[in-house]
């Protein structure tokens, strides 16, 4: 049992936490193997992202004291907090994986996120999960800036090929002409 100074304590460091994160996704970690959460915290930790678990009273306190637009129906069950200061698309693909109905399946339930100070619910999360990435859009651009480059690149390498091969007919013809006089 925490003392009232401890989880004083609590609540300032995850102030602090909330307050460093531009994104922060809420999920239902209740009936999830242990194993499978700190295999889950490892994967997160290399893409940048804390996972943090806190007592549902300590994380509300915190939550109001930083001034976040959450509904206090998210502080039910067993509530994690994953923390990102990456593209919130990478956080929301960290936490939502599509139920497959599968006998023992094992995933975190998104309650919801915040994204740059406003509030998304499960479905907006959802959506937010299916996005491609910052760096995947950039890549996307790239290619199709690529293709019209490469295009005009082959168009006019076929126009200098069919240059030098009219300019080497002509040099054939020519070297047939002085030969047969």
């Amino acid at each position: 049992m925490l003392t009232k100074d401890q989880k004083k304590e609590v609540v300032d460091q995850v102030v602090q936490r909330l307050k460093e994160a531009p994104s922060v996704v809420f999920v239902d970690y209740e009936g999830l193997d242990a194993s499978f959460i700190a295999n889950q915290r490892r994967q997160l930790a290399k893409q940048g992202i804390d996972y943090v678990v806190v007592k549902n009273t300590l994380l509300e306190r915190a939550v109001k004291e930083v001034g976040l637009p959450v509904p206090d129906s998210l502080f039910t069950r067993m509530t994690a907090v994953g923390l990102g200061k990456t593209d919130p698309s990478i956080l929301a693909k960290a936490f939502y994986k599509k139920p497959t109905n599968k006998a023992g399946e094992q995933r975190f339930a998104v309650k919801g996120a915040i994204v740059d100070g406003a509030f998304f619910d499960e479905g907006k999360v959802e959506r937010l999960a299916l996005l491609p990435t910052k760096n995947e859009l950039i890549a996307q651009v790239c290619r199709g800036l690529n293709g019209p480059i490469t295009g005009l690149a082959m168009a006019l390498q076929q126009t200098v090929s069919s240059i030098v091969y009219a300019l080497d007919k002509v040099r054939e013809q020519k070297a047939q002409g002085t030969q047969a006089a």
